[in-house]
């Protein structure tokens, strides 16, 4: 045996770069084994919590199981924050008869979208939403200052000098379903409309891969399809829109010759 061939005799310098490329191959391999391992163990322990929260919506006939943490999961939300939320078209005026007898006067709630909809919820700390709306085929439009609503009462982190901005949740054909009014903490308004632009977007190409056949194509988190599920189910307990001051205008009867 030549002393070039010994066991014993030195390495070339292209055999040392082999060597060791050779071991941090082996090593990076067995560092993405680990991580897909874990990643793979993660995703079926999130949809495990989430198929229990599921359960437990269901049990408590949707009074419990959908907590805003639980619908936030691991991936967050698009928008969450507090809003006065009026039903419909009419006014929020507390001076005005018809917001008295034929709606609601706007409430405080908690809100939260994330997937198709919009989560209402009682407050931040409420164990399922009040309702979700549908966001598909909805735009979300400011309105201008002087068509805003002052509340009664600020919300958190407002004081008494804060200025406010009403937004309306719109059909495509125009309609309003919903007033909503938010403190100017922040440009919480426009993340708002953004968020519902994302949501609806997000909720119409779905139906488009769904009529495609295409719907399975892409993978969803769990807690997307959790969120999903929720808010299809709450969409149901929508309050219904407010008889606005025309519709109960054409319904009194008619004044006979000597008046009413």
């Amino acid at each position: 045996m030549s002393a070039t061939d010994s066991p014993d005799s030195p390495k070339t310098k292209d055999e040392v770069p082999q060597a060791i490329s050779g071991s941090e191959r082996r090593r990076s391999s067995v560092k993405s084994d680990i991580s897909a391992s874990r990643r793979s163990s993660l995703v079926k322990r999130g949809s495990a919590l989430f198929a229990a929260a599921r359960a437990s919506f269901v049990r408590s006939r949707g009074q419990g199981g959908a907590s805003v943490d639980q619908l936030r999961g691991t991936s967050g939300s698009k928008y969450e924050g507090y809003a006065n939320i009026h039903r419909g078209e009419g006014d929020f005026d507390a001076f005005n008869i018809f917001s008295f007898c034929c709606g609601s006067r706007s409430e405080l709630y908690f809100i939260l979208i994330k997937g198709f909809h919009c989560f209402v919820f009682e407050n931040e700390d409420a164990k399922s939403p009040k309702y979700a709306i549908e966001l598909i085929n909805r735009k979300a439009v400011i309105q201008p200052s002087h068509d805003t609503v002052i509340p009664r009462v600020p919300h958190p982190g407002a004081t008494h000098d804060t200025g406010y901005t009403t937004v309306h949740l719109e059909t495509s054909l125009g309609d309003v379903e919903y007033k909503f009014t938010f403190a100017n903490l922040e440009n919480t308004a426009s993340e708002f409309c953004n968020a519902v632009a994302v949501a609806s977007n997000d909720a119409s190409a779905e139906k488009v891969r769904e009529r495609l056949g295409h719907q399975n194509l892409l993978h969803k988190r769990a807690s997307m399809k959790f969120a999903n599920a929720i808010g299809a189910a709450k969409a149901k307990d929508q309050p219904d829109a407010p008889v606005g001051a025309a519709e109960v205008m054409a319904g009194m009867p008619a004044a006979g010759p000597g008046g009413y």
